[in-house]
């Protein structure tokens, strides 16, 4: 029986990054999923109001998703505040078993966070040297994209199977600590839920 998951994010890129690495994760442990995404659209205020009233739906019908999955950026806030924020959102009584990634500064940097790897699949070293700028890592991963030749039309994002596929999650993790924070309770998480199914 596949582990349910409904999936929060911010937007596009974030929904894109989070079924790539729920279905690296979930190969790893050899864990049958079946993802439905409740909210992926118009950025972090949108987001927690639809967590709200999806909460509320939940609560009145007859069943929870095994996991709640949240994916959104730490922004100028941070990682930490963020998840917090998240947290304080969630009645642990609707949903018992939650996994929120907070990429900072924003999912774009999670993608870039095996340059070696990325480099060896799409062909060109992207720039990682430190910035908290979201614009800066979002023009850094189009940038390498397009000096790849490929052709970017969501801002990089389309690549997130490849790119993260192809990936060191070890390294990156060691890299890139909220997105190996991520990878790691995500496979913990599916592992224990597969157990006690």
């Amino acid at each position: 029986m596949p582990v349910h998951i409904d999936l929060f994010c911010e937007d596009h890129a974030h929904e894109a990054c989070a079924r790539s690495l729920v279905a690296i994760a979930a190969g790893h442990e050899s864990v049958e999923v079946s993802l439905r995404v409740a909210s992926a659209k118009c950025g972090i205020p949108r987001l927690k109001r639809e967590l709200r009233a999806y909460q509320e739906i939940v609560q009145r019908s007859a069943g929870s998703p095994d996991l709640l999955l949240v994916l959104i950026d730490g922004n100028r806030v941070g990682p930490a505040i963020r998840r917090t924020e998240i947290i304080d959102a969630i009645e642990t009584g609707v949903f018992p078993t939650v996994v929120i990634g907070t990429p900072d500064p924003c999912v774009e940097r999670w993608l870039l966070a095996d340059p070696v790897s990325f480099a060896a699949h799409i062909g060109v070293q992207p720039d990682t040297g430190p910035t908290k700028d979201r614009a800066r890592w979002k023009a850094r991963l189009v940038d390498a994209l397009a000096s790849a030749n490929e052709i970017v039309t969501q801002g990089g994002a389309e690549f997130s199977d490849e790119i993260f596929g192809s990936m060191d999650l070890y390294r990156a993790g060691r890299s890139v600590p909220t997105l190996g924070a991520f990878v790691d309770e995500l496979r913990a998480t599916l592992r224990r839920l597969a157990a006690s199914a």
